[in-house]
């Protein structure tokens, strides 16, 4: 009697900790989701007069960020990484070798929106690869086509989907 006890209690903090996991996970992918449609609903209605306040923008306890590229995904505002302004995100690969950003430029184009996992380093673990979860979304911009993106780590590939 008291191993089935033990064993009940053990079933329930392992229930209890997951549940927790996918609440954690669920909460990381909606921020991700209303990141991204701010983002778009300020850069249709402000255009190009949105990046400043974009560039300030953060989610995620400050963590995280927005990026706009154009159509073709070549980066036109990125607020932590000025150096990738005029540069195709398509060739950029990540920690375990995927072309994240000619993937992400492929789902926008043929749907509109998606999602993307890679590995990327993460500064909160002294820079070792950690699976990191994009969502992105075209807007219209000035009239041009633009492609919103927000990224997170803490989210399963399962979940970023």
């Amino acid at each position: 009697m008291r191993f089935l006890k033990m064993c009940f209690m053990a079933l329930f903090f392992v229930t209890m900790s997951l549940s927790n996991v996918f609440a954690d996970e669920n909460a990381a992918r909606q921020g991700l989701v209303d990141a991204v449609d701010y983002g778009v609903k300020l850069i249709e209605s402000k255009g190009k007069a949105a990046f400043p306040e974009l560039e300030t923008f953060r989610f995620n306890n400050g963590l995280d960020y927005l990026y706009i590229t154009d159509y073709n995904a070549v980066v036109i505002m990125h607020p932590v990484a000025p150096e990738l302004l005029n540069k195709d995100c398509t060739g950029i690969r990540g920690a375990k070798g995927k072309y994240f950003g000619a993937e992400m430029k492929s789902k926008a184009q043929a749907d509109g929106a998606g999602w993307t996992s890679y590995w990327w380093p993460n500064r909160a673990k002294n820079g070792e690869p950690d699976l990191k979860c994009a969502h992105f979304k075209v807007a219209e911009m000035d009239g041009e086509k633009v492609i919103i993106y927000a990224a997170s780590f803490g989210v399963s590939e399962a979940g970023c989907e």
